[in-house]
This record gives structure tokens, C-alpha cells and sequence, in this order.
């Protein structure tokens, strides 16, 4: 990693810890793609639920989540976008497997089949919460840092968990996209030799709710 993308990276982290509010992380043109991008398209009002009982939260309740992403990808002139591949984890890359990661490939006509210089794609992704790689605290852990803070600004733990409470967790998205020259992408006569790839990555903000521990919660 250059010095460049190392700073940048810092930069990002200390403005997400600042503000609590996740950026999207573009990343730079390269080879025979214009820009690659991948966001949240809609309006996710579902929250996660984290569960409470005595002396504190005990784990995340919900079982899985919808994620309501936009997928972009637009290719230099003379090439067209032949994949792209959607992942919840870090070096997504269409021409290398997953393992057990959770992630979405998309070929063929999902992409117009290497006949379109740009490509724009809705697609809601459901990952049951092991799958869901987060960026910074998961669920959980963002409740229990909320009940942490509020406990030093002099409430008790009685008093945090007698209702509910609200935070936030960010879950983590990348997308790779491959592009081919015009003659490739039409015959498919395109692989990892003749082709060229770029990823962008996106912190998407989860609305989080700190269950109560109702008269259970002891002081």
C-alpha cells in the first residue's frame, strides 16, 4: 500500500470516529475502468436488535439484515464491463474465490452481457449476521459502548437499561469490477489475462436498537 493510500485511510478512520458517519471510500481510476462505486441505494429503515438481561447486552437478536445497495461500474472508451462482484469483506476480487465469506458475482446479462461501457445495478443483499463484516463495532459492541458512555456521564446501569436505546454499526462492502476490450467482451472470449479491474469500498450505516432489560436489570 502506497504512503498516499495509507494517510487517506487515516484520515477516513478519524472522520468516522469524529463524526459517526460513514463515508464511501473511492478509489482511484486504474487500467480500463473510469470509476467503480458501490452505496446505499434507498432507504434502509430497518433497524438490528441487540438483546438485554441482567448486568448488561447479551447478543445480537436479530437473525439476518437487507442491505439496499447500488452497484456502478463504467469502463474507459474502447471496453466495456464484463463482472462485477459484491463482498462483505476486505479484497474482493472477481478472479479469486471467497472461502466461507459471503459475496455476489455478477455476469452475463446481469451486466449486458460485455455490450454496455456502463453499468448500473440495484440489488438488495440479505446476509444472516455471521456473514456481515463491520467496521469498527458490530451491534453489540456499539451498545455496549453507548452504555459505557452514558454510564460515565453519571447514569447508572439500571437507569440505561430500564428502555431502549439507539446506535449505530457499520457494516462493510466492497465491489470489484472487470472490464474487457469491445472484442473480448462480446465473443467472452475474456479471463484474467485479458482484462483489466478496480474496487471501491462503502461503510454502510445500520440504525442499531439496545434492547431493555425491563425490572430484570439490576443496578
Amino acid at each position: 500500500m502506497s504512503n498516499t493510500s495509507i494517510i487517506a485511510s487515516t484520515i477516513l478512520a478519524t472522520a468516522i470516529l469524529a463524526t459517526g458517519v460513514a463515508l464511501p471510500v473511492q478509489a482511484s481510476a486504474k487500467g480500463w475502468i473510469e470509476k467503480v462505486q458501490v452505496e446505499k441505494d434507498g432507504i434502509d429503515v430497518q433497524p438490528i436488535h441487540v438483546s438485554a438481561k441482567i448486568g448488561g447486552y447479551t447478543g445480537i437478536k436479530t437473525k439476518s439484515h437487507k442491505f439496499l445497495l447500488g452497484l456502478y461500474a463504467r469502463a474507459t472508451n474502447g471496453e466495456r464491463i464484463v463482472a462485477m462482484k459484491l463482498g462483505s469483506f476486505k479484497g474482493v476480487l472477481y478472479f479469486e474465490g471467497d472461502g466461507n465469506l459471503w459475496s455476489r458475482s455478477f455476469t452475463n446479462r446481469d451486466v449486458g452481457a460485455g455490450s454496455k461501457r456502463t453499468v448500473s445495478i440495484h440489488h438488495d443483499a440479505t446476509l444472516p449476521m455471521n456473514k456481515i463484516a463491520w467496521h469498527g463495532p458490530d451491534p453489540k459492541a456499539s451498545c455496549d459502548h453507548n452504555l459505557a458512555q452514558m454510564m460515565k456521564q453519571g447514569m447508572t446501569k439500571r437507569q440505561v437499561l430500564s428502555q431502549p436505546r439507539e446506535a449505530k454499526a457499520y457494516a462493510y462492502f466492497e465491489l470489484d469490477a472487470v472490464a474487457a476490450r469491445k472484442g473480448k467482451a462480446k465473443s467472452g472470449k475474456w479471463n484474467l489475462g485479458n482484462t483489466s479491474n478496480q474496487r471501491d469500498s462503502y461503510l454502510y450505516e445500520v440504525r442499531v436498537v439496545c434492547g431493555s432489560g425491563n425490572n430484570k436489570v439490576g443496578g
